[in-house]
């Protein structure tokens, strides 16, 4: 019984690998809100694999800030607050340049909230 429970535990995350070698642990209800995450997830990729590759060359500094947003946005809505907040925050304390690599990313992650962030739509995000 202990070991049906491990191995739910376990499918409750996913490895996400980046370009650069970096690798993160990631809550699965998290990690899907990456389209192209998603999908590979659902095409089991990441069993044979061992880890998702993260698309678009996102390395895994830019990598870490949208896990970082994902978690604190996920733990503010949990909290029953609103999360517009903590997205004016989350972005004002960002420099210009990982605002536009979290920009790249989120358009190679097909992560339309955090795409969307930034502004109004200026390209579809596929």
């Amino acid at each position: 019984m202990a070991k049906n429970a491990a191995a739910a535990t376990a499918e409750d995350f996913v490895l996400l690998r980046c370009f650069d070698g970096e690798e993160f642990r990631v809550p699965s209800a998290l990690a899907r809100r990456s389209g192209v995450v998603a999908a590979r997830m659902d095409a089991g990729d990441h069993a044979a694999a061992g880890a998702v590759p993260v698309p678009g060359g996102v390395a895994g500094r830019v990598l870490a800030a949208v896990i970082a947003y994902w978690i604190g946005r996920h733990a503010v809505i949990a909290d029953g607050d609103l999360p517009g907040r903590y997205d004016e925050e989350y972005v004002a304390g960002l420099s210009h340049d990982v605002r536009v690599d979290i920009i790249n990313a989120a358009f190679h992650l097909s992560e339309h909230g955090l795409f969307e962030l930034f502004g109004p739509r200026v390209a579809p995000c596929a």
